[in-house]
Formats: C-alpha cells, structure tokens, sequence
C-alpha cells in the first residue's frame, strides 16, 4: 500500500495523476457537457411565433431584420429568450423547379404543419387553394378582434370541408415590405395556419404586415 503521507506534494501530484488520470480526464469531461447542456438550455431561443414564407430565396440579412421586427410585434415582457422566426423553403409552384428538392420541402411542411410549428404562412394562390380544401387555414371572417376592412389587400375565399364560402386569406402583391426584402409577391397569399398554438401573436403579425 502506498504511504502518500510521506511523500511530497509534487510526487502526490504525480502519483495521483499517474494512476487516477483517465477518472480525473471522464470527470472534467462529465462537467463540460453538463454545463454545455444547461447553458444552452438558458441561452436557447423560445421561439413564440413563426412566419413560413414560401417561394423565391430571400436574403439572410433581410429575413434576420425581419424576424427582429416581428420580435418587437409579439414579444412586449422584455424577454431575451421570446423571439419571432422567419422561415424561407423554396416552394413557389414553379415547373422549373427540381421535383425531387419540391418533394422534400413539402414533406418537411406539412410535417411541420401537423405538430403546430408553424403559424402564418406566404405561399402562391394555386398551393393556398388547394390547402384550403384541407381545412389547412384559419377562417379569418370571423376572428375576433381582427378587422378584415382595415387590413391591405384583396380578401381571397375559398370552400373547407364545411362547404362554406369564407375568407381563409389576403393577396399580397403589393406589399412593400416584402418586395424590398426581395420576395416576389405576385400571385401570392398570406394565411393562419389553422393548427397554430399562436393564435394572438398570428393576428398581431398578420395585421402588422398588412398595413406595412
């Protein structure tokens, strides 16, 4: 049995890291990821709302100045963590477009769509008609608190699965905001998605891009 009493405090030293190194390395390295871990659960981002704009590519800078923006629009706490999203796919229903990058976009959107990720989207007429049909939006001629006459831009309807001829969207071909952002916004509508978990701060950012 080893005798550390008597030895010096540099041949402890050596001794304890000869033999224990490889506990005391799995250790420091244990406390790295623990503190890794719940840093960036502190710092991570709480995203409460989530703006899906599909179409032509639009520049990061200008998506992050937008998602700064709609940050002003539904966080009022002060919170740090509290952020909007901003989130592009290019998804315009163009023929020129690659079937198979189509195929996984629109995979990863409608999956996104079935567990509530996503809250309002931009997307062209054609694609809105046909999500409609699915119930894929909120009907917006009756939400309270959202006056439709005060908003820019035709109101566009359209027949869910309850046969009703309502209001499910609003054109937004000229909205300035968009187009100097660089998004083509020809043919183009915007809608609540229907399975949003957000439903004020949808209405706060559809009434604030619509009268930009």
């Amino acid at each position: 049995m080893v005798d550390l009493k008597g030895m010096s405090k540099q041949k402890k030293a050596e001794y304890i890291w000869e033999y224990y190194k490889f506990h005391i390395i799995g250790t420091l390295a244990a406390l790295c990821i623990i503190i890794s871990i719940i840093h960036g659960h502190i710092t991570k981002p709480n995203y409460v709302f989530t703006l899906t704009i599909l179409g032509n590519v639009v520049d990061t800078n200008k998506t992050n100045n937008l998602e700064s923006q709609l940050t002003k629009v539904v966080v009022k706490d002060g919170s740090a963590r509290k952020q909007a999203r901003v989130s592009t796919m290019p998804l315009d229903g163009s023929k020129n477009t690659d079937p198979q990058i189509t195929s996984q976009y629109m995979q990863k959107f409608i999956a996104q769509i079935s567990v509530g990720e996503l809250d309002v989207v931009i997307l062209n007429k054609t694609m809105f008609e046909t999500f409609a049909k699915e119930d894929m939006f909120l009907r917006l001629d009756n939400i309270s608190g959202l006056n439709l006459t005060s908003l820019k831009g035709e109101k566009l309807h359209a027949i869910g699965t309850d046969k009703k001829y309502v209001v499910y969207a609003i054109d937004i071909k000229n909205n300035i905001l968009l187009k100097k952002m660089g998004f083509d916004t020809k043919n183009k509508v915007i809608g609540i998605v229907g399975s949003t978990k957000q439903n004020y701060n949808s209405i706060l950012v559809l009434q604030w891009l619509l009268n930009k």
